[in-house]
């Protein structure tokens, strides 16, 4: 049985991590398979947005432990060149990449749920951080995410307490875009990427990126790169389309140039 199932239909890409056994908990072959599936969908021009979910019950139940434990030279691998790999072409690939959590998103499946741009949740599913019950520390960037999210003292109250977090609830902190109910979240999730997918590319990823810059950056600094930004949209064969549309009121046919 293959650790994750890649899907593409028309431009969006659907990830499915595929072992539902063990509640899509990461083990060598599912890091190194969803690394693969991500890669595969970044690299393919004719993709512009993806989806990530989980087979069976769960999103994710975070690492295996019943896995051989890694000593501590090989976590820094596992995470620096596996995990870590995986979440950031999640976070920064120039197309929008949404989670579809069903069932529950917990440990490292968190972080990679964080890691998608946006997250659509099922009603009854949760979120949960639980190192700190084991002896470890957030990782897989969770430390970051959760900061950038929450705040630094909700953050450090997600991170050491390690309760579940509801769905309704994570909608509430900004964790999640939107709750829906359970048997909806994946045809929820593909029918907003699909809706993105036919948005103009080029503007798009240039909206990402002002996005994921403006918080380490000042409004003047976030102003001038805006400009820059709308230079290259306004130059773009989409933008000259977008106005053709607007103004013969039908839908717009961006290609991306």
């Amino acid at each position: 049985m293959s650790e994750v199932l890649y899907e593409e239909r028309g431009a969006v890409a659907l990830i499915t991590m595929n072992r539902p056994q063990s509640l899509n908990s990461f083990n060598t072959a599912l890091r190194v398979a969803v690394l693969e599936a991500v890669g595969r969908a970044e690299g393919n021009d004719a993709i512009r947005a993806v989806v990530l979910t989980g087979a069976g019950r769960g999103f994710s139940a975070g690492a295996d432990l019943t896995d051989e434990p890694p000593n501590g030279p090989s976590v820094v691998t596992i995470l620096e060149q596996e995990y870590g790999p995986a979440i950031l072409k999640l976070a920064n690939m120039p197309k929008i990449t949404i989670a579809a959590v069903n069932g529950f998103a917990t440990g490292i499946g968190a972080g990679f749920a964080l890691g998608c741009d946006l997250l659509v949740i099922g009603e009854s599913a949760f979120l949960q951080v639980p190192f700190n019950r084991i002896g470890l520390v957030p990782d897989g960037g969770m430390c970051w995410q959760l900061v950038e999210r929450l705040g630094h003292r909700r953050a450090l109250e997600f991170a050491v307490e390690g309760e579940r977090v509801s769905a309704q609830r994570c909608v509430e902190l900004g964790l999640a875009n939107r709750a829906v109910p359970d048997d909806q979240v994946q045809a929820a999730a593909l029918a907003w990427a699909e809706r993105l997918a036919a948005a103009a590319p080029i503007a798009l990823r240039l909206t990402k990126r002002l996005m994921q810059d403006a918080a380490a950056g000042t409004l003047a600094e976030t102003i001038r790169a805006e400009a820059r930004a709308q230079s290259q949209c306004i130059d773009s064969e989409d933008f000259r389309e977008g106005v053709a549309a607007f103004l013969q009121k039908r839908p717009a046919r961006f290609k991306g140039r």
